[in-house]
């Protein structure tokens, strides 16, 4: 299994699965890559209202992975965005499409996926409770269900530049819905259709969410979250879509995770 979409940690609290970046299918470091939200546009004020970043408490601007925002207390985003943090390790900022501008939120509690697999990314997904609801928060409708024709999707985040440092502005970009079928036809055995669900252009490539941008939305045309960006190798290659957690597969889950949070 090649990972992932985040950027690595700094320090010993760093979390496993966020120390490794993702890799080409050819074995390229991803650093041959452009990381970024790829092929991608900044967001308008107000686009994702929910969205957040993790970023490192003892060092706030530097943010890591997205999320979003659940409850007014409560975000969602990848397990191996958390896996081996505790809630002082990390802070939440949220409030702008400038990462500089944003409001720093202490963490008081994450509850990962309990069938969450480091090895296979199944059930890539976990929960940050705050230790105050953010005030005036929106919130992000999650699917219910996964109808299996998303149609065009729409994903965000602040991921890394091909400068290699991070983007201030918050970026995001439409991608195809990629069938079970092909997913599966990219990335083999690797692919889980009960807990993941794909989107890229397999033609052409050129459009993708990529390193610092795992845990972040993945949006259908109703504003809804159907994914979470999890993996994929390399970013925006062609044949190489990026894989999301199937949040409508995973809904039951999720939703009582929230609500016993």
């Amino acid at each position: 299994m090649l990972h992932k979409k985040t950027l690595a940690r700094i320090g010993a609290a760093a979390a496993a699965g966020a120390a490794v970046l993702a890799l080409s299918a050819t074995g390229a470091s991803a650093q041959d890559f452009e990381a970024q939200i790829i092929g991608g546009d900044p967001a308008a004020e107000g686009q994702f209202p929910y969205i957040v970043a993790l970023a490192d408490a003892s060092d706030p601007s530097f943010n890591y992975c997205g999320g979003q925002l659940v409850e007014a207390d409560v975000v969602l985003t990848a397990a191996h965005c958390t896996v081996g943090s505790d809630p002082s390790d990390v802070v939440i900022r949220h409030g702008d499409t400038d990462i500089a501008e944003t409001d720093v939120y202490e963490v008081e509690d994450i509850v990962i996926a309990s069938n969450y697999n480091s090895s296979t990314m199944r059930n890539d997904w976990s929960l940050i409770k705050l230790t105050e609801a953010i005030p005036g928060a929106v919130t992000v409708p999650l699917a219910t269900s996964d109808p299996n024709n998303h149609g065009t999707l729409t994903v965000a985040g602040w991921g890394t530049t091909e400068s290699g440092s991070t983007s201030d502005d918050l970026l995001y970009v439409d991608v195809p819905y990629v069938t079970d079928a092909q997913c599966r036809s990219a990335y083999g055995s690797e692919f889980n259709a009960a807990t993941m669900l794909c989107a890229g252009d397999l033609a052409n490539g050129g459009v993708d969410s990529c390193q610092g941008d795992s845990g972040g939305p993945l949006v259908n045309a109703s504003g809804v979250l159907v994914g979470i960006v999890s993996w994929g190798y390399g970013c925006a290659e062609p044949g190489n879509p990026g894989v999301y957690t199937n949040v409508g597969a995973l809904y039951a889950n999720i939703s009582t995770a929230i609500a016993n949070l």
